[in-house]
């Protein structure tokens, strides 16, 4: 769980967001002509994949958002999407330079 927190995420370049619906939206991978129909929270953490980000605070900012919802279930959430987005390419990990100087 380590290296999970310790990234950084950002979405796929080349993945096309349509947002059809307030509710939520749709991706298409054309890497690997996959699709993913996202709901509110998908798409709520879809934005937060913007290279400047790690895990907790994706999660910390879904709290603040979506008030009254438990750290520890939020925080199952956020790493269940981001592992599904990371092993179908929506989205990839930046190397942090600050941690990189901390060293």
């Amino acid at each position: 769980m380590g290296e999970w927190k310790a990234a950084l995420y950002v979405a796929n370049p080349d993945v096309a967001l349509r947002e059809d619906d307030p509710d939520g939206a749709l991706l298409f991978n054309p890497d690997t002509n996959q699709v993913r129909v996202l709901n509110a929270t998908g798409l709520f953490i879809w934005r937060l994949c913007d290279g400047t980000r790690d895990a907790p605070a994706m999660v910390a900012q879904l709290q603040e958002a979506f008030e009254g919802v438990p750290e520890d279930q939020v925080a199952k959430h956020v790493r269940a999407f981001v592992e599904d987005m990371l092993a179908s390419g929506f989205i990839g990990t930046v190397q942090d330079a600050r941690r990189d100087e901390a060293v």
